[in-house]
């Protein structure tokens, strides 16, 4: 999955992302009995062994998958963000109304 910096991505799609991610990460975790932040820092500071072309491919695409899941979090953290700094000062809002703006939300600029 390409990474983008969110642009054309939907609420719905980018909650997608996250899942399918959670799930490629879960299979790393349950494989190597190591929980992917704890593997990211080990990855991003160079303390794993290199030795295995398997294991090497394994750090790459379990990184990536991180990286993305990261992303996505950012990217709906930020449009659920902006909705509700928007809806602050109205009403009472209900979670169906909520629902309907969110799906209409957009990636905001620079994220």
């Amino acid at each position: 999955m390409p990474e983008t910096q969110g642009l054309g991505m939907n609420l719905l799609e980018i909650i997608q992302d996250i899942h399918a991610m959670d799930e490629e990460l879960h299979k790393y975790e349950t494989k190597y009995g190591l929980r992917s932040q704890y593997f990211y820092e080990l990855y991003k500071t160079g303390q794993l062994r290199d030795e295995d072309p398997v294991e090497v491919r394994d750090y790459t695409d379990w990184a990536a998958c991180y990286e993305i899941k990261r992303h996505r979090e950012q990217l709906y953290d930020a449009i659920v963000r902006n909705v509700l700094k928007q809806i602050e000062a109205q009403r009472p809002i209900s979670l169906e109304e909520l629902t309907k703006v969110l799906k209409s939300a957009k990636v905001p600029a620079g994220v």
